[in-house]
Order: structure tokens, then sequence, then C-alpha cells
């Protein structure tokens, strides 16, 4: 990890906490790489999702089939 790591602290139930440090004891690995992975995988389902909602906005619009044609085109050329 970088020189430019922060600490996070989280509130949650005891029980909670409890679960979690002998699930991740069971894996072998630490609460802080599990939380990290979390993390990581959290940003890129929220990319996807924005990503996805883009998307729609575009396909949405008047001139969506246009818009869809030319990069259908560029496609064509990457391809050729």
């Amino acid at each position: 990890m970088g020189r430019d790591s922060t600490v996070i602290q989280v509130r949650t139930d005891s029980r909670l906490r409890t679960a979690f440090t002998e699930a991740v004891q069971r894996e072998h690995t630490t609460t802080s790489d599990v939380l990290r992975q979390l993390m990581q995988q959290y940003v890129r389902d929220s990319l996807r999702r924005e990503a996805a909602r883009q998307s729609r906005v575009v396909t949405a619009a008047p001139d969506a089939a246009e818009s869809l044609a030319l990069i259908e085109d560029v496609q064509d050329l990457d391809d050729a």
C-alpha cells in the first residue's frame, strides 16, 4: 500500500464484527485486505452502473440512431 493510505473507522454491530473476524481468519487473510477488495468491487460496480445509465440516456436521445450509426462506423474502421 502506498504512502497515501488512510484509516477508515466503521461503526458496526459487535456480532457482525465477530462473525466477520472469524470468516477472515478462516480464509487466512486480513480484515483490511477483505475490506479493500470489497471497496474496489463496489467502485467497479458503481462505474458499470453509471456507464449503463449513461448508455440508456444516449440511446433514449432523439439522435440516438445517428449516434449509434457513428459508433458502428468507427468500430468498422477499427476492424479493418
